[in-house]
């Protein structure tokens, strides 16, 4: 098979790859990131399956949300019309749900502004309510409390050490139930949480080996700037970081320019994804390059795999992102003004030298 045609078929599944991780934008319905966010005033229609670290929702969603995350809020703001289901680390209800909670966490807390119109029944570490429920709780966590605005319509069913307020009121049986003790359940978020942690490292790992493979040229660009010349390659990148956004402003300001724009919005998300892979990457080659070994693939791993630890830590985290975004964004720009210039000289077929930009 020619390289062209590799070149192809690898570009192709780029973006069939990316399609899933930019769905959000078309459909609103099937979302998955490090934070997911229905916004106030914004209307989901159709239901909503997220995956991610974080998933808010202060707008509508109709049709009920499935999600499984690290944190599940719904704000004060936001309104589920339909189930809330999934596992998370943590879910929190200030808004209303208007339908059953079904859920596994490590804490479950529906607050002195959460409504839930249905059925509540979940398995956790630590279990608050201080809200509404308007049928019947079952429960199974090691600490549950009652809170002095806690107002359950049906029974109350609970496996674990409950803590009850005065003011709490349950309008049908408060029953222990030692059939809801399973001990599985403070489990679920954590074996869902590594399960997906493991998912997007895959999926990176993978949109990464057909990035090497369908732009070689921006791969070394990426790999050369942060070993030689880091803060040029993130001087560059912050540059079109900061262009890039404008320029969809000036398409949209003709009615001739708004598809194009549109167009550019798609393809600038698509290009800061693609880039972070890219930053990743020139991160793990750097570090490769201190112990004297070179290896492409070994460098993908090795970056993904740092950045994924490194974006774990607290502050220093959004920094390391956002020098990783900053390097991956340089080489496509650098690797762009390349290709211009190569272009403009009519030598087409010449490889791409990183050391022209």
């Amino acid at each position: 098979m020619t390289t062209s045609r590799v070149r192809a078929l690898a570009l192709a599944a780029v973006v069939l790859l990316a399609v899933p991780a930019l769905v959000g934008v078309a459909a609103a319905d099937e979302r998955a990131g490090g934070t997911i966010v229905v916004e106030e005033g914004e209307t989901v229609t159709g239901g909503l399956q997220a995956t991610g670290g974080t998933v808010v929702v202060r707008g509508t969603v109709e049709g009920g949300v499935e999600a499984f995350a690290g944190t599940v809020v719904v704000d004060d703001t936001g309104t589920v019309e339909g189930d809330l289901t999934g596992a998370a680390g943590s879910i929190r209800v200030a808004g209303t749900v208007d339908g059953n909670v079904q859920a596994a966490a490590g804490s479950v807390d529906i607050t002195d502004t959460g409504v839930v119109t249905g059925d509540v029944e979940t398995g956790a570490g630590s279990f608050v309510l201080d809200g509404r429920v308007d049928g019947t709780v079952r429960v199974g966590a090691g600490s549950i409390s009652l809170g002095e605005n806690a107002s359950v319509g049906g029974d109350f069913r609970y496996d674990g050490d409950l803590t009850r307020a005065d003011g709490a009121t349950v309008g049908g049986e408060l029953v222990q139930d030692d059939s809801l003790g399973l001990d599985v359940f403070p489990l679920l978020p954590q074996i869902a949480g590594w399960l997906f942690a493991v998912y997007t490292l895959l999926l990176t790992l993978a949109f990464g080996a057909i990035l090497l493979v369908a732009f070689p040229g921006v791969s070394r660009t990426a790999a050369d700037g942060a070993a030689n010349r880091p803060l040029r390659t993130a001087g560059w990148g912050l540059l079109a970081f900061l262009l890039a956004p404008l320029l969809a402003v000036v398409l949209f300001l003709s009615i001739v320019g708004i598809p194009l724009g549109l167009l550019w919005l798609f393809v600038y998300v698509f290009v800061l994804i693609a880039a972070f892979v890219w930053g990743a990457y020139a991160l793990g080659a750097w570090g490769l390059s201190l112990a004297d070994y070179e290896n492409k693939w070994a460098a993908l791993v090795v970056g993904v795999l740092g950045v994924e630890l490194l974006g774990r830590i607290p502050i220093l985290g959004g920094f390391v992102d956002l020098a990783v975004l900053l390097l991956g964004l340089g080489a496509v720009a650098l690797s762009f003004y390349a290709w211009t210039k190569r272009r403009r000289g009519g030598d087409e077929e010449e490889e791409m030298d990183p050391s022209v930009a």
